[in-house]
């Protein structure tokens, strides 16, 4: 089955000097963007952080993603540490990771054309396919990691009852599904030009 050989291909990609220096450089920005953060509201955060291993997971699939996941989640808490560490946090990040590779390995990024309306939406639909890609990695990060096993390892690490757990999962339902399409645009207005830099990167470095 192709999903089985995608994880096959992505753990191969480990072998590669490429696959490590990129990747090292993409959980560099990923940790970077922790700290990059925009409130429109009291109760809305918008994050970037997701970006660098959404990147992963285009470039190099889910094995390199979710190792990437662990790395990135131990580094971050190093630098930006909220609350005690938990590996339980660490394998929620590493779902999403794996996640991404999943859905966006291989992909093909969309360009937007801002030009006008007409060409903006008529790109997406021209590109749907690769759009609803990205769309469903954002949504099954957002509905099965951010929303479900994010409030279950809260729960287990106590930072709420276990009584309101399913208050807390439709108040995270609310907000992740409100965050959807920003977060969406957002992984569109960024893993075209990541793309096009890698291609380019590594096509000068054949030709010097």
């Amino acid at each position: 089955m192709a999903f089985f050989r995608n994880f096959k291909k992505s753990f191969e990609e480990l072998k590669s000097i490429r696959c490590l220096t990129v990747t090292a450089l993409l959980i560099g920005v990923s940790v970077a963007l922790k700290f990059v953060m925009i409130m429109p509201s009291e109760t809305l955060k918008i994050s970037f952080a997701f970006v660098g291993l959404a990147a992963i997971g285009m470039l190099y699939g889910p094995v390199v993603a979710g190792l990437a996941g662990i790395v990135t989640d131990v580094i971050g808490f190093l630098v930006k540490p909220t609350g005690a560490f938990s590996p339980i946090f660490t394998l929620v990040e590493v779902a999403g990771a794996v996640i991404y590779g999943i859905f966006l390995y291989g992909l093909n990024p969309v360009k937007l054309d801002f030009s006008s309306r007409t060409a903006f939406f008529g790109g997406l639909k021209t590109n749907g396919f690769q759009v609803f890609r990205i769309f469903m990695a954002k949504f099954c990060v957002n509905l099965f990691c951010n929303v479900f096993l994010n409030t279950v390892a809260m729960v287990i690490m106590g930072y709420f009852a276990p009584e309101v757990f399913w208050v807390k999962i439709a108040t995270r339902i609310v907000k992740n599904l409100t965050m959807l399409p920003i977060e969406v645009f957002i992984l569109l207005l960024v893993l075209y030009p990541v793309m096009v830099a890698y291609r380019a990167a590594f096509r000068e470095k054949r030709s010097a």
